[in-house]
């Protein structure tokens, strides 16, 4: 059983509203195996346990659920697998209500979808985009799915060429900070691959220093930003940003990852004939 009390605290707006105008509050509903139960007063004092069907609802209420800004919070604290595990529990309880006007459903799906994007997991999503791709988008979403599925061209396609070039074309037609952080990101993995070390860490350095609002991409930019300062032999650079990123994010998987790598790399000098720009340099210890 899965009440919705147990899986967050919600603000005492979100309800959902009957056709009869009942407003039931979260607390008051559990669901099991699809169905609804509601918390009854019984004339004797007590409380009881009454159906409610899903014919029944007019709609939600659920103005900017806590699901999505507690995974928001936690991607950006570099916790990726904890953002993934809460969404997939709201994705779970909501899914019942997906016909319904009002619910956050469609939300949690992309929000779940871009976060496993944003964390590597290709396998998951390549089970999730089916149903995403069978829903109705708007224009914003529409392109975001488009720079998911180029991330996941970039890992089987060989043309690296062709999806870079579509990546920086779409870079020139927006001005939407989110889309932009993700584009970035997706050229720091196509120049990982290609093993341009410099250009990786450039690109990557872009989301902390010009789109830190998109705070949720910030931690494994940052990694990557790293990992590339060490693949160009600036040992010491890489070293102190692992440091760095690891005192920033405790708890989370990417200061573990950080504390592992950094310790290989640790008192080693940087390699004069493996220069970086110096404006970088400088913008990666912001």
């Amino acid at each position: 059983m899965l009440s919705l009390c147990a899986l967050t605290s919600v603000v005492q707006a979100q309800s959902i509203v009957l056709k009869d105008g009942t407003r039931l509050a979260p607390q008051d509903i559990t669901i099991a195996d699809g169905k609804i139960s509601r918390t009854i007063k019984l004339s004797n004092g007590q409380s009881g346990k009454a159906s409610v069907s899903f014919a029944d609802i007019e709609r939600l209420d659920w103005a900017n659920p806590k699901e999505l800004s507690d995974a928001r919070q936690l991607m950006a604290a570099g916790k990726a697998k904890e953002a993934i595990e809460g969404l997939v529990k709201a994705k779970a309880y909501f899914e019942p209500f997906k016909e319904i006007n009002g619910n956050p459903y469609k939300e949690i799906v992309f929000a779940h979808t871009e976060a496993l994007d944003a964390a590597g997991d290709f396998d998951s999503l390549l089970r999730v985009l089916p149903e995403v791709n069978r829903m109705q988008w708007d224009e914003d979403h529409k392109l975001k799915l488009r720079i998911i599925k180029l991330n996941m061209d970039r890992r089987t396609s060989p043309d690296m060429d062709r999806i870079q070039a579509e990546a920086e074309s779409l870079l020139t037609e927006t001005d939407d900070a989110s889309i932009s952080a993700r584009l970035w990101m997706t050229l720091g993995d196509i120049h990982t691959k290609k093993e341009r070390w410099e250009e990786a860490f450039t690109a990557y350095l872009h989301i902390p220093v010009f789109y830190g609002s998109q705070a949720a991409l910030v931690p494994q930019a940052e990694l990557m930003a790293a990992r590339s300062l060490q693949k160009l032999e600036r040992f010491k650079d890489s070293a102190a940003m692992f440091q760095r990123i690891a005192g920033a994010y405790p708890g989370s998987e990417v200061a573990e990852t950080a504390k592992k790598e950094g310790v290989t790399i640790n008192g080693l000098e940087n390699k004069p004939d493996k220069p970086i720009a110096k404006a970088a340099a400088k913008d990666s210890k912001k």
